[in-house]
């Protein structure tokens, strides 16, 4: 320990000499433990933070899929459950649940609130069990009883976490329903929900094959692989199938681990910037070790002359390593408070608005006891990294050979000399390979910026509701039509409004529905392989008001009302996908979506709209009016002469002045809907361009450092040159002619190995290709500029030396 401690206090001595060297070193390994420590706060509250769920490395999400009709996750039917829970081998029990959105009244102003349907199993297959009360009973759900449990977070912010709150009775959808439970603070699943209510699937449920809505979670039985497990799903499916041809055709199954299914569309765009932020962590430490290196060059002789009289190679390596991590203990107490104010950052940027997308609500980014340790482990290994490179020199070098090279205490060794080069190509390299991922990710913002949605969303303001079933029912399509032409007249009435209509899907919101349908005259083996499109329904003038284009055929019209022949509209791809080079304007769709048979005329051809962003294709879509097909979410669309913005009370009211109870689930302009859905592209390239941006600072600093430390190093032998005739134009070039061959080794490196690697990031892209020629112009371009004016400094001061001084410099 005395050992220890003198060591410590040299360390402490030799950094209050050159303070301007451990003000550098500390402020590099700052920002980068910093932003690596930042980073994994992220990583850990979406990827890593255990779930509350015990043995949750066995919940499993099972979905189903159809590959011949393009789709790849989607919900499944009630037989399809039973089937699946009396016969598969690969669970231990597997639950069913569906959402459900009900009006709660009497508990302040009416709201809409999310709620779940849970078979009363659920909750046994998750492991949780209430804070208070209790949870359903089999008999509650097969009686289809008036009970609730309750979210902790719901709980609190209605009922002000009110412990009385068991037994009471609330009013959902004007239905009094008892509150038997509340779940504890840590449960939020699915995410968001806030109350959850018994689902039976007994009777003539349990054997609908037709209707899909069902979400199924499952748990594995001890010892089953997921691998196993969607193989043996894939094999039950099948002989489901086999069985029920009519609408299981074509069907399997996907079992996916709940924790992936929580992280959802952010997990690689997260898992590509921990790699991105760890190359930083790696110029950096390239960057303090060359510095090291430069600085240990004038110790050669005071560590020989400590070895001539004794001292031990591994006490002149822990003595450098001690030296090491003092600098790399205070950059990363310094790198955890800039990760705290980093974290705030990433809140407040964190994409938890994407209706469009799956990704997990994060409200905070704690810096908790995981995280500090990681701010520790990266700490040590940057001390292991960038001083084992000086002290494996010092501990090689022969303490005779350096004490025979008289008045060259300045000089450096040829390892140490190999040593900078290497690092410094390697800065190079890694600061090519995140600036070309930085360049690929702008520039595939840029293209998805640019795409076209098929709507003009400025200066349109929506509306959702959902129109309760106790006062708006399904066998009541009259009584929905007229709130929908009442809120719509109310609407218009409001100043600056230019059109208003409505739709049950709104764009972007991430809300779908879909149809099956045939062409007339054609036929299908079986349902399941049935064409299928999105299904929209929309009042008059919704085209007109959205900015979406009438591309043949005629528009809706107040005439095309209930009891008048059925009419659609399809978009260009569904008229590409099913008639080709037809005409579909006049030809019949037959849809059984009600019960029975309808027949749909075709009477108009629309552009395609992405609505489930710019980066997805446009689905086909099948459209038709809503007063002649009811539906209980409703969307309004209201395009103004101004601001949306400014109309978003006013609307609202103009919803209440119709009916004052009814909810309003969600309002905003259309343009931030617009830009939310490239919300999660947007923060990955930012955040990518910072990480290149702060690689190439780094990389231009080693540069720098290297080059001024050779001119220092090479001062007397340029003092002859210039003595004997050399011009300063001829300097200039020797030294950057030395620095032009570091970078472009760096440069070839860092090619190479970004190609290498293009193709994990082929995921992260939108129509851009991994290797794009401008995209690497770009970024070799300015990478060599950085590079040749942090080299021509040092250059350019060598050039400068007079002659006389230099020859006296030794």
């Amino acid at each position: 320990m005395n050992g220890l401690v003198q060591d410590l206090r040299y360390a402490l001595r030799q950094a209050s000499k050159s303070p301007g060297f451990a003000a550098v070193a500390v402020v590099t390994l700052a920002l980068a433990i910093g932003a690596n420590t930042a980073i994994f706060s992220v990583v850990h509250v979406v990827l890593l933070a255990p779930l509350p769920y015990p043995h949750v490395e066995r919940l499993m999400m099972i979905w189903g899929r159809n590959p011949a009709r393009g789709d790849q996750q989607s919900s499944i039917s009630a037989g399809d459950f039973s089937d699946w829970k009396q016969k598969n081998d690969v669970f231990e029990d597997i639950a069913a649940s569906y959402d459900n959105e009900v009006t709660i009244t009497g508990a302040g102003e009416p709201k809409l609130v999310l709620g779940y349907a849970f078979t009363p199993n659920y909750f046994r297959i998750l492991g949780v069990a209430p804070r208070l009360g209790r949870t359903f009973t089999e008999e509650e759900a097969r009686t289809k009883a008036n009970v609730v449990v309750l979210s902790d977070r719901y709980w609190r912010s209605t009922f002000h976490a009110a412990p009385q709150i068991v037994g009471k009775a609330i009013t959902l959808d004007a239905k009094p329903y008892t509150v038997i439970g509340v779940m504890p603070p840590g449960f939020d699943w699915p995410p968001r929900t806030e109350l959850w209510m018994p689902l039976s699937m007994s009777g003539a449920t349990s054997v609908d094959y037709e209707q899909r809505y069902l979400r199924v979670i499952g748990r594995l039985k001890p010892g089953v692989s997921v691998e196993e497990a969607q193989a043996r799903m894939n094999a039950l499916e099948r002989q489901v199938a086999a069985q029920h041809t009519q609408t299981d055709a074509g069907n399997e199954t996907w079992v996916e681990p709940l924790r992936h299914q929580l992280a959802g569309d952010i997990r690689s765009p997260l898992l590509a910037l921990l790699v991105a932020v760890g190359l930083v962590l790696f110029i950096a430490c390239a960057n303090v070790a060359s510095l090291l290196l430069a600085r240990a060059a004038s110790r050669r002789v005071e560590v020989a002359l400590r070895c001539a009289i004794g001292a031990t190679r591994f006490r002149i390596m822990r003595q450098c390593l001690i030296e090491s991590l003092l600098l790399s203990v205070i950059g990363g107490g310094l790198g955890l408070v800039l990760a705290v104010a980093c974290t705030r950052f990433l809140v407040a940027i964190f994409p938890n608005n994407v209706a469009n997308l799956s990704i997990p609500h994060v409200e905070s980014i704690p810096i908790n006891a995981p995280v500090v340790g990681f701010a520790f482990g990266v700490t040590l290994l940057t001390a292991l990294a960038f001083g084992g490179v000086p002290a494996m020199n010092f501990a090689l070098e022969s303490s005779h050979d350096v004490l025979r090279e008289t008045g060259r205490g300045l000089s450096s060794s040829p390892e140490s000399m190999r040593s900078r080069r290497m690092l410094i190509t390697a800065e190079v390299a890694l600061s090519l390979v995140l600036l070309m991922a930085a360049g690929l990710m702008i520039e595939s913002f840029q293209r998805v910026n640019r795409e076209d949605l098929g709507f003009h969303a400025n200066h349109v303001l929506g509306l959702e509701v959902f129109l309760p079933r106790d006062r708006y029912p399904d066998n009541d399509p009259q009584i929905r039509t007229m709130f929908v032409n009442n809120v719509l007249d109310s609407l218009r009435r409001l100043p600056g409004v230019r059109q208003v209509a409505a739709i049950n899907f709104l764009p972007l919101t991430g809300f779908r529905g879909t149809t099956d349908f045939m062409v007339e005259g054609q036929s299908a083996r079986s349902n399941a392989e049935k064409p299928q499109a999105d299904n929209r329904l929309v009042t008059p003038g919704y085209f007109s008001a959205m900015g979406i284009a009438l591309l043949r055929g005629r528009d809706f019209t107040k005439f095309d009302r209930s009891g008048a022949e059925q009419v659609a509209i399809i978009n260009s791809t569904l008229a590409q996908r099913y008639f080709g080079r037809s005409d579909p304007l006049g030809k019949v769709l037959e849809l059984d979506d009600s019960g029975r048979p309808e027949r749909w005329r075709i009477v108009g051809l629309v552009s395609d709209v992405k609505a489930f962003g710019p980066e997805q294709v446009s689905h086909a879509d099948l459209y038709r009016p809503l007063p002649q097909k009811s539906f209980p979410l409703l969307s309004f669309v209201v395009r103004t002469s101004g601001d949306p913005g400014g109309l978003l009370n006013s609307a609202k009211q103009a919803v209440w002045n119709v009916d004052r109870s009814q909810p309003i689930f969600d309002a905003m302009p259309l343009s931030v809907l617009a830009a939310q859905s490239v919300t999660l592209r947007r923060v990955s390239m930012i955040m990518l361009a910072c990480f290149a941006i702060l690689a190439l600072i780094l990389a231009a600093v080693g540069l720098y450092g290297v080059m001024a430390y050779s001119v220092v190093q090479r001062t007397h032998e340029i003092g002859i040159r210039m003595a004997l005739g050399a011009r300063q134009d001829e300097v200039l070039r020797l030294i950057m002619h030395n620095a032009m061959k570091l970078v472009l080794i760096g440069e070839i490196v860092g090619l190479i190995t970004a190609l290498a690697l293009a193709h994990a990031a082929t995921g992260l892209l939108y129509k851009v290709s991994s290797s794009d020629p401008s995209t690497l112009v770009i970024a070799v371009s300015l990478l060599m500029l950085v590079a040749v004016t942090a080299s021509y400094i040092p250059a350019r001061r060598a050039a400068k030396l007079d002659p006389m001084a230099a020859l006296r410099y030794e």
